[in-house]
C-alpha cells in the first residue's frame, strides 16, 4: 500500500473516531510525519487513546508550523486542547482556523458545542445592562 492510502486510511479512521485503528495504522508506516494534517490526526488519536497530551500537542503545534493556513490542523488542535481540560485554549485554536476558513463545518460545530459568547455589542456597558442585550439581539437577528 502506498504511504498517501496509508495516511488516507488513518485520517478516515480518526474522522470516524476509531482513534485505535487510526493509531495502527500511522503506526505501520510513519509517513505521517511528512504530512502535516495526519501528523495532527494522529495527535488527536494519541490524546484520546493515551491522553499523552504534552506530546499530542507539541506534534499539532509542529504540524501548525508546516501548514499554518490549515483549518483542519486548528480544529484537531482545539479538540486535544478541549480532551486535556483546556477550553480557553481550545477556543483560540477554533478562532485561529476560522481565520482561514470561516465556513469549516467542524471549527464551527466545535464553537456551538461550547456555546462561546460573542463580545458586548458595546464594550463599556455590561453584558447584562438592557442596551446591550438589545442591540445582541438586533445584531443576532441581522447576522442570520
Amino acid at each position: 500500500m502506498s504511504s498517501s492510502a496509508v495516511i488516507e486510511k488513518g485520517i478516515g479512521f480518526a474522522r470516524e473516531g476509531e482513534f485505535e485503528q487510526a493509531i495502527k495504522v500511522f503506526d505501520q508506516d510513519l509517513c505521517f510525519t511528512q504530512h502535516p494534517t495526519a501528523m495532527s490526526y494522529y495527535a488527536v488519536c494519541l490524546a484520546n487513546v493515551e491522553g499523552n497530551f504534552d506530546k499530542a500537542i507539541s506534534l499539532c503545534l509542529m504540524a501548525a508550523e508546516k501548514e499554518f493556513y490549515n483549518p483542519e490542523i486548528y480544529l484537531n488542535l482545539g479538540r486535544i486542547f478541549l480532551l486535556n481540560g483546556q477550553k480557553a485554549v481550545a477556543v483560540r485554536a477554533f478562532r485561529k482556523g476560522l481565520k482561514f476558513d470561516n465556513g469549516n463545518f467542524g471549527l464551527l460545530s466545535e464553537m456551538r458545542k461550547l456555546g462561546v459568547r460573542r463580545k458586548p455589542v458595546i464594550g463599556f456597558l455590561q453584558r447584562t445592562n438592557p442596551v446591550n442585550k438589545f442591540l445582541g439581539i438586533i445584531a443576532d437577528r441581522m447576522v442570520v
